[in-house]
């Protein structure tokens, strides 16, 4: 039985990847008749081998961003002519629609950071319009779900390079791509690649286009990409706003791309500030959240509610905890989810100011940390050293002439408890101790949060002198 009358899934569709994405898929091709088969790396319950597949019965293959490109997998379904789908491209064909062919809007975020904090913004804000919001994608929630949610007026997708590769067919009503710098140059082959992967959130699109004014590589794809006629082209900058811009005029969030003028006081967004101010990457999340909502028909006053009551998720610049040093405190920031250099480099701008011991390091996934480090130098005190990657790591910031203590520990609540004490102890009262690895975790952690949260662990566990 073909689902929604696509041929692609009358034989039998393999699903590669059993995580949430991949069950979700297999949960909604059984519900449908679908025959379908499933493959998984680390289950010895399915295929070991993807030669194993018996291919010439495989018509389509979903998969989830765990296999890349060059993996054998994808190399074999390619070898047998077999369509090779992301999750996102299945939940875009397979979303219900009316009798008139007609399916609820999805908006869709991507970007090198700040993806997930513009999603849970503009979530936020629908919120305030009254409408009832589906999420998902890499926020953890499969879009084959979210798009089916009962009652759903809308879908806000978060969206990763990874996922957007094999991602043909999908046509956004508004398409957000925050900002563009290295990141996952393991999974794809150059960062050209990286690049047009994330290009493709802006083609097709319908209504409008938001992108970073002062980001070379996201104002070109705004300018290049191949949308549907009518679809407006709106640029977010902390400075003040162009025509068809959206960004801050003295000390507002001001829209110069839809006519309304005045939206918000940065200063009144109480939840968004560290350290007593809103940072600048976070204002940027504001204006791109602000300018896709008000594409979508939001009103200035619904956006406002919405950026006020939005909370940022945990891990993100984080004030954890203050532990008294030498008459003073020293304060501890878990930034975990910087797991790339960009990122990284963000935090420490909004810290900038501060003495900094900064805990690095993880899996670098193929990215050359020194320009990171020539540009962080100066800014930081000295640097304390984790992860696997640790060598490449080490020559790079000898390159760059920052001081660093290495922490050879292996095990990753080890390593996080060994890396408090060490900055703590190489604090200065005043000074802040921040985890923004520039990496990814999983190397010694579950995931990102799994060490923020033994970070904090070990700092509040400091103030209390249980640190042993």
């Amino acid at each position: 039985m073909a689902i929604i009358g696509r041929s692609e899934f009358e034989g039998t569709v393999l699903v590669a990847g059993l995580g949430v994405s991949g069950r979700a898929v297999e949960e909604v091709l059984k519900k449908h008749g679908v025959k379908c088969e499933t493959f998984d790396e680390k289950r010895e319950a399915d295929f070991s081998d993807p030669l194993s597949v018996d291919w010439r019965n495989i018509t389509t293959a979903v998969v989830s961003p765990g296999f890349s490109p060059d993996s054998r997998l994808i190399r074999t379904a390619e070898e047998n002519h077999v369509p090779v789908m992301s999750e996102v491209e299945f939940a875009w064909k397979t979303r219900p629609r009316d009798a008139a062919g007609r399916s609820i809007p999805w908006i869709g975020v991507t970007g090198t950071n700040g993806k997930t904090t513009t999603v849970k913004m503009i979530t936020e804000i629908f919120k305030q319009c009254g409408l009832d919001v589906a999420e998902g994608g890499n926020t953890g929630f499969p879009l084959t779900l979210a798009s089916r949610k009962k009652g759903a007026q809308i879908v806000v997708a978060e969206l990763s390079s990874a996922q957007l590769h094999f991602t043909p067919s999908l046509a956004l009503e508004v398409a957000v791509w925050t900002n563009f710098a290295d990141d996952h140059l393991d999974w794809h082959s150059s960062r050209e690649e990286y690049r047009l992967d994330k290009a493709r959130i802006f083609e097709n699109a319908k209504r409008a286009l938001v992108y970073n004014c002062q980001d070379p590589v996201t104002s070109a794809a705004a300018a290049s990409a191949k949308a549907n006629l009518g679809c407006v082209r709106v640029g977010f900058t902390p400075a003040r706003p162009r025509p068809a811009q959206v960004g801050v005029d003295e000390g507002w969030i001001f829209d110069n791309a839809f006519a309304y003028g005045r939206v918000c006081r940065v200063d009144a967004l109480e939840s968004l500030k560290v350290a007593g101010i809103v940072p600048l990457h976070r204002i940027e999340n504001a204006l791109a959240a602000a300018a896709a909502s008000l594409a979508m028909g939001a009103k200035p006053e619904q956006v406002a509610r919405g950026l006020s009551k939005f909370k940022p998720e945990g891990h993100r610049l984080e004030e954890v905890v203050k532990v008294p040093k030498e008459g003073g405190e020293v304060e501890f920031i878990d930034d975990s989810k910087a797991t790339n250099p960009a990122s990284a480099l963000v935090a420490l701008s909004a810290l900038e100011g501060r003495g900094i011991e900064w805990i690095v390091g993880g899996e670098t996934k193929g990215c050359d940390m020194l320009p990171m480090l020539q540009e962080a130098k100066g800014k930081v005190r000295r640097v304390v050293l984790i992860g696997k990657d640790r060598a490449g790591f080490a020559k790079a910031l000898f390159e760059a002439g920052i001081p660093f203590d290495e922490v050879k520990e292996e095990e990753g609540s080890a390593a996080i408890k060994e890396a408090v004490k060490l900055a703590f102890a190489a604090a200065l009262p005043g000074d802040v101790v921040l985890l923004a690895p520039a990496c990814a975790s999983r190397d010694q952690f579950r995931d990102m949060a799994e060490r923020g949260e033994k970070f904090t662990e070990f700092a509040k566990a400091l103030k209390g002198g249980a640190l042993a």
